[in-house]
């Protein structure tokens, strides 16, 4: 009943009609973790409130948040739109797990370090790390850690450039 409660009131509040700031603090009432600055656009799928955003970031427009697992956005993120942050998969090694709907899946917590960007249709994996500084160039699809100050791109995303780490007084 829970779940069900929640899938028809985030539909509500993925409304165009409702301004960000409204949407914020009626998600923050609802019990996702997002400080009072952060931006949450239009359209935007959050599986469950185990979702927690830091200051001055933002979501944008048809963008996915699964939730199956915690997603933890920190300080100064952009996120583009129609991202998709994947918490849940399935485990695939045994053919009898795999076929119990029950035991099939695992969930693992993905985490966007402070002053990181993802790109627009960028997709990140479960258990994911984006390390801090870091650029998802659009439609990369994140498979696994990256290092801090990077540009990444590609599927599976591989770090094709350096990043200048002057002026990050933040």
């Amino acid at each position: 009943m829970k779940e069900y409660v929640w899938k028809i009131i985030n539909s509500v509040i993925q409304s165009p009609l409702f301004h960000p700031y409204i949407r914020t603090y009626l998600l923050m009432i609802l019990g996702v973790k997002l400080d009072k600055s952060a931006r949450i656009a239009e359209n935007v799928y959050l599986g469950s409130n185990k979702i927690i955003m830091g200051k001055h970031t933002f979501v944008n427009v048809g963008s996915f948040l699964d939730g199956n697992a915690r997603i933890i956005i920190e300080d100064y993120v952009r996120i583009g739109p129609y991202v998709k942050i994947l918490t849940g998969t399935h485990h695939y090694r045994h053919s009898v797990i795999r076929r119990r709907e029950e035991d099939g899946t695992i969930s693992k917590e993905v985490i966007i370090k402070k002053g990181s960007w993802v790109g627009m249709g960028a997709i990140i994996l479960p258990s994911v790390t984006i390390a801090e500084g870091c650029i998802i160039a659009a439609g990369a699809v994140v498979t696994k850690d990256t290092e801090p100050n990077g540009l990444y791109a590609g599927n599976p995303a591989r770090r094709i450039k350096d990043l200048p780490t002057t002026g990050d007084e933040m």
